[in-house]
């Protein structure tokens, strides 16, 4: 066991389909953080991003746990991330006579907790309600309100909500290894917290998170979360194209996958690939480039038709940003600017801990502790137990607190 004593200890958790990562961190006075565990292990009972067998998932979280040198007096704070292929979303606005006096965090509260309650959609949970812009007397729109004279006060709040039985099923898991899940983050949130700095949000971005089993798609447009949603196709899906494609074992498919898979190649190289036989198996780089490319136009095909569909973010998105592990293959992202017609970057997290630095597999995990540390975020708002609006208007008061006074 690590010695913990003395330091203000926090714990993040990503499960993906492939991968269960566990890190302890402790919090500095000026909001940066100390590394001083991290726990990995091949994921077990999760599927698609979805988790299909609570038995092996809560094992794999308790082993990630112990490794990451876990102890009592964090297991009753933790924070993972949660991927809900069914997550909803929607933007609602409420408002509040105030009778033309000045806005006071008090006349925030009242607000707020009127949004909340207007937000209960059947066997969905409500896990994020982030407030957008605040509007005086139906035509004045500002970020911040207070001291301001009015008779009206509205709230224009970005809300996610995920299938219920989704988010029991992650409980299960961590009761199941005697560990409390304290709080619940979006993955494709956490990771375009990781990698998105305020100008792209600004001017305009969607950060596409390709993992394993998913691709999970957020966008912001002039500083506020304006998109959200997730395709059922990533990494492992391309992995499987070159197992049928080539007849050969997931292992070796992954293997060639990430030793010669590439977008842009046009050469008849051949490669010799050993079987479990004993055997060789040669392959043209143009052959599985033929296997891969279709899987990957497909992804982005289909996000970029889901996209096209709200018409702020076809006319104002102006850069795509890539992370996550299958985005890391050669020519990606000459591929997402001729499909997007966008600029395109590929991101990874940047930070002095060599565990993370440069590796956009740990995007996720990365937002999740940046979320937990409250570094360079100051609109987010996170709902996870059972009396909502008491939790959520406790961190409600520390944001308003932050943002304005």
């Amino acid at each position: 066991m690590i010695n913990f004593k003395n330091k203000k200890l926090e714990c993040v958790i990503d499960i993906g389909t492939n991968k269960t990562v566990c890190v302890i961190f402790d919090l500095q006075k000026d909001n940066t953080f100390n590394i001083l565990g991290w726990g990995q292990k091949k994921s077990n009972g999760v599927f698609k991003s979805q988790i299909n067998n609570i038995d092996e998932t809560s094992k794999t979280i308790k082993d990630v746990f112990n490794e990451a040198g876990g102890e009592k007096n964090i297991k009753d704070r933790l924070l993972s991330n949660i991927t809900d292929i069914q997550v909803h979303t929607k933007k609602n606005y409420n408002e509040i006579e105030i009778g033309g006096v000045n806005v006071s965090k008090k006349e925030i509260r009242k607000l707020y907790k009127k949004s909340i309650n207007n937000c209960n959609i059947f066997k969905k949970k409500l896990i994020h309600s982030i407030p957008l812009k605040f509007n005086l007397d139906e035509s004045q729109f500002i970020s911040d309100p207070l001291g301001i004279f009015c008779e009206k006060l509205g709230l224009t709040t970005f809300n996610i909500w995920i299938n219920s039985n989704a988010f029991k099923n992650l409980e299960n898991c961590f009761k199941k290894s005697e560990l409390n899940l304290e709080e619940v983050v979006d993955s494709g949130y956490a990771s375009s917290v990781a990698c998105l700095d305020n100008s792209e949000k600004e001017e305009g971005s969607v950060c596409i998170d390709m993992g394993a089993g998913s691709s999970k798609v957020v966008a912001f447009f002039k500083g506020g979360l304006e998109y959200l949603d997730y395709t059922s196709l990533g990494g492992n899906d391309v992995t499987n194209d070159i197992k049928n494609g080539l007849e050969i074992s997931n292992e070796l498919a992954e293997y060639i996958k990430i030793m010669h898979g590439g977008l842009e190649f046009v050469s008849t190289k051949t490669i010799n690939v050993n079987l479990s036989d004993g055997n060789q198996k040669a392959i043209t780089q143009n052959l599985l480039q033929g296997i891969i490319k279709p899987r990957y136009e497909e992804i982005f095909e289909i996000i970029r038709d889901k996209l096209n569909k709200n018409l702020i973010i076809k006319m104002g998105i102006n850069k795509i940003i890539l992370t996550g592990g299958a985005s890391q293959i050669p020519g990606l992202q000459k591929l997402s600017e001729k499909i997007f017609n966008r600029k395109t970057r590929i991101s990874s997290p940047k930070s002095r801990f060599s565990q993370i630095n440069g590796k956009p597999e740990f995007s996720t995990i990365f937002g999740l502790i940046k979320i937990r540390s409250n570094i360079n975020i100051k609109k987010i708002i996170q709902l996870n137990s059972s009396n909502k609006v008491y939790n959520l208007m406790e961190k409600f008061d520390n944001w308003v607190q932050e943002s304005f006074m």
